[in-house]
C-alpha cells in the first residue's frame, strides 16, 4: 500500500489554460488540496496539450510553476491505461487529454476541475463531482 497522498482532483487542459492565461481559481483550489495534503493530479497529455496551446512567456511560466509545485503530480498515461482512455476518446470526438483526464478523475475517485464542464458531462457519470474554474 502507497504511503502518497490521495489525488483529490484531476485538472483538465481547459483548466491548465485558465490557470496559465492568469485565472487565480486554480491557484486558490491548490492551496486549498495542499492544505488538506492531498495531491493536484496533472494528466501528462493535458499538459502537453495545454504546453503547445499557450503562446506567451506568461502561460509557460504559470504552466511550469503549477507543476513544479510539491503538491502537483503529473500522471503519466500508463501503457496498461491506453485502451480504456482510447474507449473513452471515441466518445469525445478522439480528444485524448480529455479523455486522459477523466479516467484519471474516475481511477482516483478525484473531483473533475476544468473551465469547460460541458465537454466533461457527455463522459463522465451525472452525478461526478466536477469543479468549474472557467
Amino acid at each position: 500500500m502507497s504511503d502518497d497522498p490521495p489525488v483529490a482532483v484531476v485538472l483538465d487542459t481547459s483548466a491548465l489554460l485558465a490557470h496559465a492565461a492568469g485565472s487565480v481559481a486554480v491557484g486558490e483550489l491548490v492551496a486549498e488540496v495542499s492544505d488538506e495534503h492531498r495531491i493536484i493530479g496533472v494528466p501528462a497529455t493535458c499538459l502537453a496539450q495545454a504546453h503547445a496551446a499557450t503562446s506567451d512567456q506568461f502561460g509557460a511560466t504559470q504552466l511550469l510553476l503549477l507543476t513544479a509545485a510539491t503538491q502537483v503530480a503529473i500522471l503519466p498515461l500508463a501503457a496498461d491505461d491506453v485502451w480504456p482512455v482510447g474507449q473513452l476518446a471515441r466518445e469525445v470526438d478522439g480528444d485524448i487529454p480529455l479523455a486522459h483526464a477523466v479516467y484519471l478523475a474516475a481511477e482516483h475517485r478525484a473531483y473533475y476541475v476544468t473551465a469547460d464542464p460541458a465537454r466533461a458531462v457527455a463522459v463522465l457519470p451525472s452525478d461526478w463531482p466536477i469543479l468549474d474554474v472557467g
